[in-house]
């Protein structure tokens, strides 16, 4: 056995900036959570630094360098172990083993073995890296194609940086007794680009859709993921890259790995592959993505049409299924659950709905078989995921490499934690790779699932220029001042009402040339002369009160409309023609006027059914607004203010 002192120390935020770039500039890896939710993601990070030992898989060879005079001291330590069919390759400083078929296979039997031989049992020390998209091919008996791709890239560190919402530390391993060894200093082979253009050209990722949905359609597959690069020519800092990333777009599976040989991947998923303790194996698949809305009542509306969309729980559905078949393959039998379905949320620029699975390990299963046991998850694959994954090799352009693989961390503890690896760039040299793609059904649209891949690629290459991520928030209109005479009526909501005058640039001068009118100021008024000889914007049950003086019929409601949105369409040349289809916000007891004007008045907007919904008096300078532009079903887009403005822009002209 090999001794292992661990020593810990406080650790500063610093310290973490500093870690992402010792990560960046020395190899290592780091692996977190930037979001917290409670129950399921607690905001945390481990930096693993100063690799002692790396592990590479390409094709069937598996090479293992030592780094350092530590890393020597240890490579010299394990070879009298004589591990099973492990070869010293003489003037070398590494291991060679050529992988062939057999149980238990080679590779695996491998690492376990070496993290056996250290006297530790920490989550923190461990194996540390990545693993390409088809590691499964680890778990199986079939010996491993000699195509050179490299299927697993791993380190063993001498320090881990741990950092949570309860502080920040070091971890520091020491080998007491074990002699320095120096030397010369292992070099990781330089990792070149296969090709330097995109893998299709316009047109040609719609065409594989096409052919995927084909096999949907004629029932081969129930679901699949397709995906395509892009390549770009970039100068990029690469720490400075993943900190903005972190900084504004977190997500609960962020990773940074840097592998030698000028190769580097970092991103911001939102797929926790699986992770594990001692006692649970936990999964949080993810299916079902709208992007964020403009403003508060936009992102419920998208988060409403979200959780309403059946092809979308479905897909989840399946998902979650295919997870917990996973699972039960390495959890005690009656031990698997879902602890939360579809919950739904935000993210910085889109929203995900994601389930919550677990399940109570077995005693018999170590790290490895537990990350195994969930690879190509069918979030990135598909349904059933063996047909899947033949559908991909036919019809992607190019293989996947590191893309929808894990980034992952095996402690010498059995502990495990796998994050999936989407969303994210592949830096060689001054070469950026970015894959993109998504989840397909039978009715899915070719042109616009590759339209998505090439937004979704276009938000990471701007990373890369340094540019930020997050969805641009919409523009406020302008406002310009304006002296208003409100007043009330006794109105319930009166602050809320001056709040929203103030937001459109108001202040209140009982002599002012315009007059407000909020919601209860006419409620019971039959006369003309209330709104006086200025120009006078009425709101709510004041506009009512206005329009049903002059002719117009209100037709009784059915029920009272109380915090309900009427969809709503501004007339073309209307003073509310920009607003478009816009959303109302209604306070209406129990009346709303018919879909005719009286004479006098012209239409400024309309709802779905045909009621009026703002309307204008050229003559007498009034302005109606039947809904009140300061509720909150009002401020979806900012129609609410927007439309103050607009009134008062055309009230304003009316008294010049």
């Amino acid at each position: 056995m090999i001794a292992v002192d661990t020593a810990e120390r406080p650790a500063t935020a610093a310290d973490e900036r500093a870690a992402i770039e010792a990560v960046d500039r020395d190899g290592g890896v780091w692996l977190g959570c930037d979001v917290a939710v409670p129950g399921l993601f607690r905001r945390e990070a481990q930096a693993a630094l100063e690799p002692l030992l790396s592990f590479f898989l390409d094709g069937p060879r598996l090479r293992v360098l030592p780094h350092g005079d530590t890393g020597r001291a240890l490579a010299a330590r394990l070879h009298p172990l004589a591990l099973a069919g492990f070869d010293w390759v003489q003037g070398r400083l590494e291991r060679e083993w050529q992988v062939t078929a057999g149980s238990p296979h080679p590779v695996l039997t491998l690492l376990r073995m070496l993290l056996a031989e250290f006297d530790i049992r920490s989550p923190w020390f461990g194996l540390y890296g990545t693993l390409a998209f088809d590691y499964h091919r680890l778990a199986q008996g079939d010996a491993l194609p000699d195509d050179g791709r490299r299927r697993l890239a791993l380190m063993l560190p001498r320090r881990v940086l741990l950092a949570s919402e309860a502080g920040r530390r070091w971890v520091e391993f020491g080998f007491p007794g074990l002699a320095a060894r120096p030397g010369p200093q292992a070099a990781v082979d330089a990792v070149r680009l296969q090709r330097f253009d995109d893998d299709l050209p316009r047109g040609g990722h719609a065409d594989a859709v096409a052919r995927g949905v084909a096999l949907m359609r004629g029932g081969e597959l129930c679901s699949l993921v397709l995906s395509q690069t892009f390549r770009r020519r970039v100068q990029v800092d690469a720490a400075d890259a993943f900190a903005r990333l972190r900084r504004d777009n977190p997500y609960p599976a962020m990773f940074f790995a840097h592998l030698g040989g000028g190769e580097r991947v970092f991103g911001a998923s939102p797929d926790v592959q699986v992770r594990a303790d001692a006692d649970w194996v936990e999964t949080a698949p993810v299916c079902g993505t709208f992007r964020r809305g403009s403003d508060a009542v936009d992102d419920h509306e998208q988060a409403k049409a979200l959780v309403n969309s059946e092809v979308d729980e479905a897909s989840l559905a399946l998902c979650a299924d295919s997870d917990r078949n996973d699972k039960a393959r390495v959890c005690e039998p009656g031990s698997v659950q879902l602890l939360a379905r579809r919950r739904v949320h935000f993210f910085s620029t889109i929203i995900h709905t994601i389930d919550h699975t677990r399940g109570r390990r077995r005693a018999d299963v170590d790290a490895f078989d537990i990350v195994l046991a969930h690879a190509t998850p069918a979030t990135v694959t598909g349904m059933p995921k063996a047909d899947a994954r033949r559908a991909i090799e036919a019809l992607e352009a190019s293989p996947r490499g590191w893309y929808a693989g894990a980034a992952v961390r095996f402690g010498s503890d059995d502990s495990c934690e796998a994050l999936t690896m989407l969303r994210f760039a592949r830096l060689v040299g001054d070469w950026a790779e970015v894959r993109t793609g998504g989840s397909l059904l039978a009715d899915s649209d070719p042109p616009r699932e590759e339209e998505e891949t090439r937004l979704k690629a276009e938000s990471m290459f701007h990373v890369l220029a340094g540019q930020s991520p997050r969805a641009p928030a919409a523009t406020a209109a302008p406002t310009t001042p304006r002296r208003v005479r409100f007043v009330d009526g006794g109105d319930a909501l009166a602050a809320l009402a001056r709040e929203a005058l103030v937001q459109a640039g108001c202040s209140f001068d009982a002599a002012a040339p315009i007059t407000v009118l909020g919601d209860a100021a006419l409620r019971r008024w039959r006369g003309r002369e209330a709104g006086g000889d200025g120009p006078t914007l009425a709101l709510n049950n004041a506009a009512l009160a206005l329009l049903e003086s002059d002719g117009a019929a209100l037709e009784a409601l059915d029920v009272p409309q109380f915090g309900r949105a009427l969809a709503c369409t501004a007339t073309p040349d209307s003073l509310l023609a920009a607003l478009g289809s816009f959303n109302a916000g209604i306070h209406a007891t129990h009346r709303l006027p018919a879909a005719a004007l009286p004479a006098g008045w012209t239409l400024a907007a309309t709802g779905a059914d045909g009621r009026v919904i703002a309307a204008v008096q050229p003559a007498r300078r009034i302005v109606a607004l039947a809904f009140r532009p300061d509720a909150l079903r009002s401020l979806q887009h900012d129609a609410g203010r927007r439309a103050l403005l607009a009134a008062l822009q055309w009230l304003a002209e009316a008294a010049a």
